[in-house]
């Protein structure tokens, strides 16, 4: 005969109940990293160091060869911004797939992205750029005039700039591509302007 005592159906209630919290907790903090911190963390597992040779794909078949030392890693979108909570991101970048590259210069100083934003020609063009450029410096702020040069690999390229930024758009043949340059810290991207004009010259 056993004399154990025999555990109240209340302590088992209270012990599942506890379990049943710390799986929906623990879930909840997996889900909320995986779009929120993961998808940066993922993408930055995948970087790679540039050569000067090898060129880089961005997506479509769209690559860019970037100088020496400049790291390349997959593009991550914000989805959504919730004030006081950290940012809700794409979560593309476990499937292996982005539509874009995030570029930072050999110290690290600069950040340059470049996305294959599909076919289109000089009013899609502009239309990226100011899209852009509302993006960065406010809706209804005075932008200034969009520039259209031909570049030396015969791709033409519109842009607009100042000190702070680098926006542009490169026609590779009917595929638009955008490229957005500047500092994190929101200082003077002067000293940087020849290897950007370097970078956008390698977009093939």
């Amino acid at each position: 005969m056993s004399t154990g005592r025999r555990k109240s159906p209340r302590r088992l209630s209270r012990a599942g109940r506890l379990i049943r919290t710390v799986v929906l907790v623990l879930f909840a903090t997996g889900v909320g990293y995986a779009v929120t911190l993961g998808p940066l963390h993922a993408a930055r597992a995948k970087a790679e160091i540039s050569d000067g040779v090898q060129a880089i794909e961005i997506a479509d078949g769209v690559t860019v060869t970037p100088a020496q030392h400049w790291l390349a890693e997959p593009l991550v979108h914000d989805l959504l911004r919730v004030p006081v909570l950290p940012d809700l991101r794409s979560p593309r970048v476990y499937l292996g797939g982005h539509a874009g590259l995030l570029l930072r210069s050999p110290d690290r100083v600069l950040a340059v992205e470049i996305e294959s934003s599909g076919p289109g020609a000089e009013p899609e063009a502009e239309a990226l750029l100011r899209q852009k450029a509302s993006a960065i410096i406010g809706a209804g702020a005075e932008l200034p005039a969009v520039r259209t040069e031909t570049l030396a690999s015969g791709h033409t390229v519109w842009h607009l700039d100042d000190v702070f930024a680098v926006l542009a758009v490169v026609d590779r043949g009917g595929t638009l591509v955008t490229v957005t340059a500047e500092r994190p810290d929101g200082e003077s991207i002067e000293a940087y302007r020849p290897a950007i004009g370097q970078l956008l010259e390698t977009v093939h």
